[in-house]
């Protein structure tokens, strides 16, 4: 590596930059000086631990924008500064960010996602869907760029988001620090980073150039523990004994992230030992503390919950906010249970959800595309099931709706499948008394139209739908501690799921589909180059454009070309075949898939494809392990109907002939 010496001599210019750095170096550490001080005498003078969290919570961002500023500095120079100068420095920039991420991002969520620290990909604001989607940018797409093979060659393309990430960090600087800060919130920024840390930080997600996760993550825990010790001035005798709980607990943490490689971290004991028992413990600091729970954020996560695989850790009622009525009546429910399995909603009576989501198939139908109300004739897609749907802001592969309720008309109003109008459904059940004394008793004196209509049989159904939760496997029951049995090749399987396989980089945790952590307000889509059949000697690319094509004029962008939404992977054992197309005839088949990297991987020339198609080298015995975790997730226990007693039509007496069909 070339000293700053040797620079100097080869470039005199750069030698004056590098004066005009040192001068900007020295500002900067005069300014943390000063901030620290402050600091120091707001800890002596018994300044509130709010306080204290935001005097650190400015240092440390004041830290980090002088790290940006060194990296644009680097990135400017083209010429004179090695790639790995650059590549220390954005770590030494992302250290930084991670010393500020928890309370930042909890406070300005979408800017991150914006302008700091989103995902390498192209960034639709669903706020303002007809402005031109966000380019790949920020900290993510600056680390996968510099670690490149290609990085020498998109220096300047380097250099210009280097500057934009400047430029944005520039601008929110002057708004920042006027959050309020409040020691519920502050509580609830560390649930939230522990949660981005397990989800995020150590699968890899963050790190997609650098792979430097263990680090960054220890980063995170520190910084989170250095924050929490700042109640410790003004806690109460109640709640001293947590709070040496507490600490000791991030101290666990920080030593396994530290002692221990990525692809050989033990996630399942730093979950079981550390995540949760963190998550739960500064839950019950709160009240040991007796500070105020009041809710600040807006998000999916229950803060009442002390696991990441509690039941209702994520809250049914955030990703159906905007429902006709709250999906969780009971009258509702079972209406909608009913209405699920009766085929008279479609023109012909011989149709239900049922037909494509059975019970007895998880809600699935176990074929390559569905049935259609034509004879041989079938759909374009797989049918997914319906078990723990609800956990998602997007619908359908394309991801054309947005909550459940929307759905409904899809399927109802579709030639092929019901094919039939609301009018008409709502004509033949006010034809039936019982249904008539459901839909009462459930939506009466709501709507002018009536008790029955479109906005109330979407309710129900949606209400059916939502109801149908599965957080009760061999797996959760093992990280919930309600049980010690689980095998080790499950254990294997988890770890390899978080890690080295990098299917949690997709596939997040608690339900294992798109729903991004830790927030959980956004669902992804993917490009995984998926082929009809698997042959990797001579792979067909399918042709489905999927979200390209979902008459969503704002997504018709070349980066939406063949994606399509990341489905939930619990009971995905009892839910072959897979993918949109239902190509691959078992998990194998997709693991292989997987292991080859995708479409790209096995040659074929695909457009922003963002499975990375390099191969994950999975061994015989790994893809093994990784099957029996996935086996694990399995669970339909109180999912079944039971007995359905379809409601009698007293002036049709034909159509009480219809059958339940599933």
């Amino acid at each position: 590596m070339q000293t700053t010496a040797t620079l100097n001599q080869q470039n005199p210019i750069f030698c004056v930059y590098l004066s005009m750095k040192t001068i900007q170096v020295a500002i900067a550490i005069s300014v943390l000086v000063l901030v620290l001080s402050a600091w120091s005498e707001q800890e002596r003078s018994g300044e509130t631990s709010a306080v204290q969290v935001k005097t650190l919570h400015e240092y440390y961002f004041r830290a980090f924008s002088a790290e940006v500023d060194t990296l644009a500095f680097y990135t400017q120079q083209a010429q004179s500064v090695e790639l790995t100068q650059l590549q220390t420095q954005i770590m030494e920039t992302r250290y930084a960010y991670k010393r500020i991420e928890f309370l930042f991002d909890y406070v300005h969520t979408k800017y991150t996602y914006f302008n700091i620290n989103g995902g390498p990909l192209y960034k639709i604001d669903d706020d303002q869907p007809e402005i031109p989607p966000v380019k790949p940018n920020g900290l993510q797409t600056l680390d996968e760029l510099i670690f490149s093979d290609e990085a020498d060659a998109e220096r300047a393309n380097i250099d210009t988001l280097a500057q934009e990430l400047q430029n944005a960090v520039h601008f929110i600087r002057q708004t920042h620090f006027m959050y309020d800060y409040e020691d519920h919130k502050t509580i609830e920024a560390i649930r939230s980073g522990l949660i981005r840390v397990f989800t995020l930080g150590i699968t890899g997600f963050d790190t997609p150039g650098s792979g430097n996760a263990m680090k960054e993550a220890e980063v995170s825990l520190k910084v989170m523990q250095e924050t929490f010790q700042l109640f410790e001035k003004n806690i109460l005798p109640t709640a001293q004994e947590k709070f040496q709980e507490i600490i000791q607990l991030f101290d666990k943490g920080i030593t396994q992230v530290n002692t221990q490689n990525f692809d050989n971290f033990d996630r399942m004991v730093f979950l079981r030992e550390v995540i949760n028992p963190l998550y739960k413990e500064l839950w019950n600091f709160v009240s040991l503390q007796e500070i105020n729970p009041n809710r600040f954020k807006h998000h999916a996560h229950n803060y009442e919950t002390d696991n990441l695989f509690d039941s209702d850790f994520l809250n049914r009622d955030f990703f159906q906010e905007f429902s006709y009525l709250p999906l969780d009546n009971p009258k509702s429910i079972e209406l909608g249970r009913l209405l699920f399995f009766d085929p008279i909603l479609s023109k012909d009576q011989k149709m239900s959800c049922a037909s494509c989501h059975s019970p007895d198939k998880a809600f699935a139908d176990g074929l390559p595309t569905s049935r259609t109300n034509i004879e041989g004739k079938f759909t374009l897609r797989n049918a997914p099931t319906l078990i723990d749907a609800t956990f998602s802001k997007r619908f359908f592969h394309d991801l054309r709706t947005a909550n459940l309720e929307r759905q409904v008309p899809h399927v109802i109003e579709n030639q092929e499948e019901f094919n039939i109008s609301f009018w008409e459904i709502t004509q033949r059940l006010n034809q039936s008394q019982t249904y008539l004394d459901l839909f009462k008793s459930a939506y009466e004196g709501i709507s002018y139209k009536g008790d029955i209509n479109q906005r109330s049989i979407s309710n129900a159904l949606a209400a059916y739908v939502n109801s149908l939760v599965s957080f009760n496997s061999e797996f959760d029951k093992y990280v919930r501690e309600e049980t010690d049995t689980y095998s080790a090749e499950a254990i294997r399987g988890f770890n390899l799921f978080m890690g080295k396989a990098a299917c949690a980089t997709c596939h997040f945790p608690p339900a294992f589909n798109g729903t991004v952590p830790p927030f959980y307000a956004e669902s992804e889509s993917e490009v995984l180059g998926v082929t009809i059949g698997l042959d990797s000697i001579n792979p067909k690319m399918d042709q489905d454009l999927g979200r390209y094509d979902n008459g969503m004029f704002w997504e018709k962008r070349p980066h939406f070309k063949h994606s399509f939404k990341t489905v939930g992977l619990r009971n995905v054992a009892l839910t072959a075949p897979y993918m949109h197309n239902g190509t691959f005839n078992n998990l194998e088949e997709v693991m292989d898939f997987y292991n080859l990297g995708g479409g790209a991987g096995m040659g074929l020339d695909i457009d922003n494809q963002t499975l990375a198609p390099d191969p994950l080298n999975l061994t015989k015995n790994e893809v093994g392990d990784l099957i029996t975790f996935l086996h694990t997730l399995t669970d339909t226990s109180g999912l079944h109907p039971g007995v359905i007693d379809l409601p009698k039509f007293e002036d049709q007496p034909e159509w009480n002939n219809r059958e339940v069909n599933y």
